[in-house]
């Protein structure tokens, strides 16, 4: 359930709720206090939403509410992220893809098809950037090679120092919530 206490704070993301003093809701954009998120080279964003003193959390329909707002802006953080993450990497490690898309999947983190189009999940905000760094590489590598069989694990081992496997152990204890 969605509280008044409710929180994100991650590597990327910042969002918390706060009564206002009106009748309505507002979303406030800001910068995060914490320190220059070094991930993509850009300040934290954080989001605050406002809303009234008269506003019930109980109800589904608020829950769900409440649920669709903090996804969207997910999704919009996602966006302004994610791709341009993705392309540097793609540049650093000399790999190509055609396309990337955000989605709101929350079984998996990211997806390469045949024709090399990356698609990841805007869920991959409440990960800590170097498991965010790992499923980007997942997917690149997947350009050239769209199995997991041994070449697979060997090159994504020769792009994370030769952690691919205990990346994805930690990514294992992660799952999207809320």
């Amino acid at each position: 359930m969605i509280t008044p206490d409710f929180r994100i704070d991650t590597d990327l993301f910042c969002f918390h709720m706060k009564q206002g003093e009106k009748e309505g809701f507002f979303l406030k954009h800001s910068l995060c206090p914490s320190a220059q998120d070094t991930f993509a080279n850009t300040p934290r964003a954080e989001v605050t939403l406002l809303y009234s003193p008269s506003f019930r959390f109980d109800p589904p329909a608020n829950q769900l509410w409440l649920a669709k707002v903090i996804t969207e802006q997910m999704r919009k953080r996602a966006k302004q992220i994610l791709p341009q993450r993705l392309a540097f990497l793609a540049q650093t490690h000399n790999l190509t893809y055609t396309s990337v898309s955000i989605n709101s999947a929350r079984t998996r983190w990211g997806s390469c098809s045949s024709r090399k189009s990356i698609n990841l999940s805007l869920y991959l905000l409440l990960l800590p950037s170097t498991l965010i760094d790992y499923v980007l590489l997942h997917e690149l590598c997947h350009t050239r090679e769209l199995n997991h069989g041994p070449r697979f694990w060997t090159l994504l081992d020769s792009f994370t120092q030769g952690k691919a496997k205990q990346l994805r152990q930690e990514l294992r204890c992660f799952r999207p919530q809320f």
